[in-house]
């Protein structure tokens, strides 16, 4: 394609020295006896570096393109790589370390194994396999969404607790627990699973050290991971954790940002983990037609599908085995901004020719001169001087019919930019509006109108990095309505709406402007009180108490009262997490204790 650009240069120079000899045109530069055409003048300029352009051009594209595009592709990879390497090692430690951890337990914790599970969140289950046959194993059901559907769980249950009895090898006792391990369902089915026959087992027992399995496709859920397991201390008893790969996938989209590239993920047995499009399809058909990997540790061009990509594949240790990385990129995709690069590097080429020819000198009367005064013009227009804008006088035919064009298009952008300005402005206006109305709603409870949990949550962060920073005490109220479920179920779900809409404007009536107050969630409210000791906190919660249980609420007649939590910014503090904790553990005393009260968290 390039090549016959370049012969369509060449052939329409020849025709111009067909019609016009190069005297007859010099001739007519010199005595400016007519105008001589703009092509006339820079083709019989730049006739004689035409072949030192076409020579550059192909070097470009055929070496130093391809080159570069090589260069980045295996730049991108190395460091794709060392940050897979990285986040294995890392992942390999922290699991060890769980593992370490459950292997000096005498015997299975359901709070413990959950505690466990909580803290890592590619961790898929924690199990004890027992020598007698016994099984104890806990999942996390927020790991995957089809362990409910599995499970038939409900959205309140968050785990999964499967045990079986050495005493009992047939039966398999599988029992749904809620956030805070209170069981809601069980079931028991025939069991054929025998952990002592397990591999995880054997290996641990065989080997007396931590084992890590390769990767592999889980049987119940479709997602690829890997088992971690070690012998309980003097025992025969084996601790095992199942862990999701989940962080490659988010290693890959982080370096790998256009959509004509592809990175893979794959074991030595060619086990392919984890893709960036999630479509093996490329991978698959270059297995089908390479079975050696070595020739490809440096970019090569292979052909797949009648398409040319260019492919690198890099291997790297994972404890005891040995992955590789793969990259597939879309050959003409990575080499088109090297092209770009080539022809910019023709036009500067072509500018520093321009300063050595002494033609130019005399060009300059012609051409140059001119083409800055149609720049001045352009100028012009830029600026908005459009009355400033005039016809260019200039022997130069083109350079006399680009200055009327400017003209005509002065004339032009005036008429239409100022109509565009107009529009530009109402749509700003309009737009403007409709942010700060999105704004609004993304920040509030569309049932109170008080702030929802994106607020207090981004309000708790800044009064924490604020307190962190300048050692400033801060105040957190947590309030919850006493009894409210009887109030939803005796009196209506309106009612309660009802309840919840007059206790807000309760508290808004009692706060300061600098209080936060926001719906923390179906009858609990929090309030934030920057610059607020523990104790101003208790007084503000002390008279929230006494305004809720006076106020005559419109459509429910009894009594209201509230159970408030207090807690304030310490020291030992870190996270805003732990405050509202706190805070939590207080409104937790009040309830307990009666309800209708504040306690205070020491």
């Amino acid at each position: 394609m390039i090549l016959f650009k370049y012969f369509y240069v060449l052939k329409s120079i020849h025709i111009l020295f067909q019609r016009e000899t190069m005297p007859s045109i010099i001739s007519k530069l010199f005595l400016k006896k007519e105008q001589v055409s703009l092509k006339a003048t820079v083709l019989s300029l730049f006739f004689f570096i035409t072949i030192i352009l076409v020579l550059l051009l192909i070097s470009q594209l055929l070496y130093f393109s391809k080159k570069l595009s090589y260069e980045s592709i295996n730049l991108k990879l190395t460091t794709l790589v060392k940050d897979i390497q990285t986040s294995m090692t890392t992942n390999n430690k922290t699991n060890a370390n769980v593992l370490s951890l459950l292997s000096f337990q005498n015997s299975a914790n359901l709070k413990f194994y959950t505690k466990i599970l909580e803290n890592n969140r590619s961790l898929y289950a924690v199990y004890t396999g027992y020598s007698n046959g016994s099984f104890y194993e806990v999942i996390n059901l927020n790991i995957h969404p089809l362990l409910r559907k599995i499970y038939n769980a409900t959205s309140k249950d968050q785990w999964l607790l499967i045990e079986i009895l050495g005493s009992k090898p047939n039966e398999k006792k599988v029992t749904l627990l809620d956030k805070d391990l209170k069981p809601t369902s069980f079931s028991i089915t025939e069991n054929t699973y025998n952990p002592t026959l397990r591999p995880w087992y054997k290996n641990a027992l065989h080997k007396k050290t931590l084992i890590k399995t390769k990767p592999y496709e889980f049987s119940n859920i479709p997602s690829k991971g890997v088992t971690y397991a070690q012998q309980l201390e003097n025992s025969e008893d084996v601790v095992g954790i199942d862990v999701l790969i989940y962080d490659i996938q988010d290693i890959l989209k982080k370096h790998i940002t256009v959509a004509y590239m592809d990175a893979y993920l794959f074991t030595q047995d060619r086990l392919i983990i984890s893709s960036l499009m999630n479509d093996n399809t490329l991978l698959e058909l270059f297995f089908k037609k390479h079975s050696s990997f070595k020739e490809f540790e440096t970019p090569q061009l292979i052909t797949l599908n009648n398409k040319e990509y260019i492919v690198q594949i890099l291997p790297f240790k994972n404890t005891n085995s040995s992955d590789y990385v793969a990259l597939f990129s879309k050959y003409d995709n990575v080499v088109a901004p090297y092209k770009q690069q080539t022809y910019v590097l023709i036009a500067i080429f072509i500018a520093s020719l321009l300063v050595l020819i002494p033609l130019i000198i005399y060009f300059s009367n012609i051409i140059v001169k001119p083409i800055y005064k149609l720049v001045e013009q352009s100028q012009n227009i830029k600026n908005r001087k459009f009355d400033s804008v005039n016809n260019i006088e200039s022997p130069v035919l083109e350079v006399a019919l680009l200055s009327a064009s400017i003209k005509e298009m002065s004339n032009a952008i005036y008429s239409y930019q100022h109509s565009l300005e107009k529009k530009v402005q109402k749509r700003t206006q309009e737009l403007s509006l409709k942010n700060q109305e999105l704004l609004k709603l993304s920040i509030t409870d569309k049932l109170t109108g008080l702030y929802n949990r994106v607020k207090l949550d981004k309000t708790l962060q800044d009064e924490m990095n604020r307190s962190l920073r300048t050692g400033d005490v801060f105040c957190v109220i947590l309030m919850d309505i006493d009894f409210f479920k009887k109030i939803n179920d005796g009196y209506g779900h309106q009612t309660g709406d009802d309840v919840l809409i007059e206790t807000a404007q309760v508290l808004q009536k009692l706060l300061r402007k600098t209080d936060v107050l926001g719906r923390w969630g179906g009858e609990e409210f929090l309030i934030i009180s920057p610059l607020t000791s523990l104790e101003n906190g208790v007084k503000l919660a002390n008279k929230i108490n006494l305004f809720v249980q006076s106020h005559p609420y419109s459509t429910y007649k009894n009594q209201v009262t509230m159970s408030i939590g207090v807690a304030a910014f310490q020291k030992n503090i870190t996270k805003p997490e732990e405050i509202v904790a706190n805070a939590d553990k207080a409104l937790y005393e009040a309830k307990h204790n009666g309800r209708n009260q504040v306690k205070i968290f020491q």
